[in-house]
């Protein structure tokens, strides 16, 4: 396991223990024996470990999809941290994220029209048209 993703495991199970709120830059490379050093070289800011998480989490959703998976489909991270870190983000980040974003979202419309993905597509709907209406 590379130190990357050594920082974002322990970023995850930090956030879900105490929360968005309380999760701290400092706490990512202790929860996992690193060094602060060693954290900052990997990530710049939290944003940065919380846009990565984000970005991991979709692309995992994407397999999930393409797979037929869906049972292993989780929006815990992407839908709560995307529209509160989207705007302190990097140019490079926040433009990684909405294309990785954007490729679930097309994935999306394409699920089978059965009952338990009504609540997951009219939810990508109200995304996408507060997206456009931000836009303009």
């Amino acid at each position: 396991m590379t130190t990357e993703q050594r920082l974002l495991n322990a970023a995850k199970e930090l956030i879900k223990q105490h929360g968005v709120i309380n999760f701290s830059m400092s706490d990512v490379p202790r929860a996992c024996g690193l060094s602060r050093a060693c954290c900052y070289q990997n990530f710049r800011d939290k944003n940065e470990i919380l846009a990565a998480l984000c970005i991991e989490e979709v692309q995992m959703n994407i397999t999930a999809i393409n797979e037929q998976r869906f049972e292993d489909f989780a929006m815990i991270f992407s839908m709560v941290l995307r529209p509160l870190i989207f705007n302190h983000l990097k140019d490079k980040d926040r433009l990684a994220l909405e294309h990785i974003f954007a490729e679930l979202t097309s994935l999306i419309t394409l699920l089978p029209e059965k009952e338990e993905f009504k609540f997951l597509k009219r939810g990508f709907e109200f995304l996408d048209m507060e997206k456009k209406q931000n836009s303009i």
